[in-house]
Order: C-alpha cells, then sequence, then structure tokens
C-alpha cells in the first residue's frame, strides 16, 4: 500500500520518540549478554557439583554442605543431594534446565510484542493469511522447550569443540533480538535480514547437531518450518507497508498510538487524510 504523502504524516513523524527506542535497544542487549551468561552458569554449576562429589581433598569436603538424611516416605527413600542449585531444581534432567533457560530468554521480547499486537500492529496492511495474535505463545513455548531439549542432548553426548555450541548462542541471540527490532522499533526490513540470518544459521546448525545426534537435529525441524513461515510473513508484511520518506506505516502508525490508548485525534486525523487521498487518486485529480 503506497503511503500518501500529508500533513498528517509529516506531523507523526515529527512526534517519533527516539530515546524510548535507544532505552529498549540498551536493554535488549543487556537482556541478550544475561542470557548468554546463564547458560555457562548452568553448565560450570553441574560440573563443580561432579567435581565436588569425587574429590578426596579434605578442605573442599569441610567446604560441602552437610544436609540432614531425609525421612523414609512409603516403601522407598531419598537422600538430599549436595548441589549449587537450589534444592528443588537439583534432581531435575539436565533438559529441563536448558528449556527453561530458552523460554526465560525467548520471552524477555513479550511485553513488546503484546503491546505492538494491541496497537500499531493491527492497524497495518497485513497478509490474508496472517495468524491470530493468540497463536504466538503457545507455539514459542513448544519451540522453546524442544530447543532446550535439544541442546541439552548436544551438551550430553560430549561435544569435543566449542564451535557448534557457539554457533546455537549466536543464532539464539538473533533469535532474542528480532521481536524488539520488529515490534519493538518497527524495523520491518531489518527483521526480515535478521530471519533470513536466522533460517541461514539454523541449517547449518541442524547439520552439526545430525552428525553429533541426530534426535537433537529432529528437534529442531519444527522450529525449522516456523521459521521459514515468518520469514515469508515478514516479507509480505514489507511489501505492504513500503517505505515512503524514510518511514514506513508501521512506524507511523507507532507514533500515532504512543499519544495514548484506543483511537485518538491523531489517528483519526491521519485516517481522514487516507481517505481524502484515496478518494482524490480515484477522481483523477
Amino acid at each position: 500500500m503506497q503511503i500518501p504523502h500529508t500533513n498528517t504524516q509529516t506531523m507523526a513523524v515529527t512526534h517519533i520518540r527516539p530515546h524510548r527506542r535507544l532505552e529498549a535497544v540498551t536493554f535488549f542487549i543487556f537482556a541478550v549478554m544475561l542470557q548468554v551468561d546463564a547458560f555457562t552458569i548452568v553448565r560450570s554449576s553441574r560440573t563443580d557439583r561432579s567435581i565436588i562429589s569425587g574429590t578426596k581433598d579434605p578442605v573442599q569436603r569441610l567446604a560441602k554442605p552437610i544436609l540432614p538424611r531425609s525421612r523414609p516416605i512409603g516403601p522407598t527413600t531419598t537422600t538430599l543431594k549436595s548441589t549449587a542449585l537450589p534444592f528443588c531444581l537439583s534432581n531435575l534432567p539436565t533438559w529441563v534446565y536448558y528449556s527453561l533457560l530458552h523460554l526465560l530468554g525467548g520471552n524477555i521480547g513479550t511485553p513488546i510484542v503484546i503491546r505492538a499486537t494491541t496497537s500499531w500492529y493491527k492497524r497495518i496492511p497485513l497478509p490474508e493469511w496472517t495468524p491470530p495474535n493468540f497463536v504466538f505463545a503457545p507455539v514459542w513455548t513448544l519451540l522453546y522447550g524442544l530447543m532446550g531439549v535439544s541442546v541439552s542432548r548436544i551438551l550430553k553426548a560430549g561435544v569435543s569443540n566449542n564451535y557448534v555450541i557457539d554457533l546455537w548462542k549466536m543464532h539464539y541471540a538473533l533469535n532474542v533480538v528480532w521481536a524488539p527490532v520488529f515490534f519493538g522499533l518497527q524495523y520491518l526490513r531489518l527483521g526480515l535480514l535478521i530471519n533470513v540470518a536466522l533460517v541461514s544459521t539454523l541449517l547449518i546448525v541442524l547439520r552439526l547437531f545430525y552428525s553429533i545426534d541426530p534426535v537433537a537435529a529432529y528437534l529442531q525441524v519444527p522450529y525449522l518450518l516456523w521459521l521459514l513461515y515468518a520469514t515469508k510473513l515478514n516479507q509480505a508484511i514489507c511489501k505492504l507497508n513500503p517505505t515512503v520518506g524514510g518511514i514506513n506505516e508501521a512506524r507511523l502508525q507507532a507514533d500515532l498510538c504512543a499519544d495514548g490508548d484506543g483511537y485518538n485525534d491523531a489517528m483519526l486525523e491521519y485516517d481522514l487524510a487516507k481517505l481524502q487521498a484515496a478518494a482524490a487518486k480515484y477522481a483523477g485529480l
């Protein structure tokens, strides 16, 4: 849809709030850094537990916390294990930790996505095959959970070098960044480039995962299919919302919605200007 040049557009563009976008970029860069550190903390904590449990150093034995024995419950008994993680998480399978980490990182951009889908996103032209908003939450929850299981299997298989995991970290960081770029900053074309990079790097990751553990690669197939669909959707949205004068329809609508919730005066003026431009074009003026 070609965006007409009107005074309303010029007025809306002048009200763009660059400081909010700068704060969003800074916050998400910091969040991604924390997420990468979390991977290292979980791996090191589990390694430290195995070292402490098998050490013969008396100093380390003394440093090891003494926990009370558990009382028998029914026909079986359980014994508390020393761990760097909380007791409620100490006996969980490894894949649970990594699934929770992937879910935590993936949900960083959820507030931005919710704010966008309830404001400017529903005012821009979208393809007819755009999925409803309620689909995204369960789909991404499932996909992030499968990611965690897949990565845990690769780590359990004993990777001889860190190249595979480092490549996955880079891919996952791009995944986390996409939501604030597309929904937060309204950079539709940059979001499309990130999607292309996600598909490209995931294909490499799948090949490497398959050489280590085929099941880990198969667990990523639903994610690959969703990425291909999301990339095509992103491309269609870019086509329907071209950039005119350095701004696209998404950025303009986001600025109009920033003046308040609901249908405000700025939106009314803009919609009237669009109708006038469309009527003038139809009349051949």
